[in-house]
């Protein structure tokens, strides 16, 4: 995945065994509205609240990044990285299924910039709302909602 001038975000649902991306953040939210067949998975990663909730990653569009995602084969030790960014960090994701290297255009990223740092968590987070129902006539949809809509921006002013 890469990123410069224009968004990439990435979704981990660890619990789903789900990744998702796309270049808008709105679009990777998609994973909390549905359920997987499986249900839950049992990993574990780096880091402890990623077992516990999906996250999001976006890559630096200004600067310029690039994020790869390796799977690897089976016996596999190393990630598949050229070997003069084999030094770049490695973080595990997805109970360790997913190596995740990242890499600056200026390497700025590197400074004190850890991966855990840049995860946003998209369950049980109160600013991060699911995506809304599919309705057969959006624009009629936003329509109504427009009163509601004035109705809460004049309650939150009165706080």
């Amino acid at each position: 995945m890469a990123a410069k001038g224009q968004t990439l975000c990435i979704a981990f649902y660890p619990r789903k065994g789900v990744i998702c991306y796309g270049s808008e953040q709105a679009a990777v939210k998609a994973g909390l509205n549905y359920e997987t067949p499986e249900g839950k998975s049992n990993w574990s990663s780096d880091f402890k609240y990623v077992d516990e909730d999906a996250v999001r990653f976006d890559l630096d569009d200004l600067g310029g990044e690039i994020a790869l995602l390796d799977w690897g084969y089976a016996g596999d030790n190393e990630p598949a990285v050229s070997p003069p960014n084999r030094t770049l960090p490695v973080y595990k994701l997805m109970g360790g299924a997913v190596n995740v290297i990242t890499l600056h255009q200026e390497n700025a990223m590197n400074k004190s910039s850890s991966l855990s740092k840049r995860l946003v968590t998209l369950e049980n987070n109160e600013f991060i709302k699911p995506l809304l129902d599919d309705c057969d006539d959006p624009v009629l949809g936003d329509i109504q909602d427009i009163p509601k809509i004035c109705h809460n921006i004049q309650e939150d002013w009165k706080d």
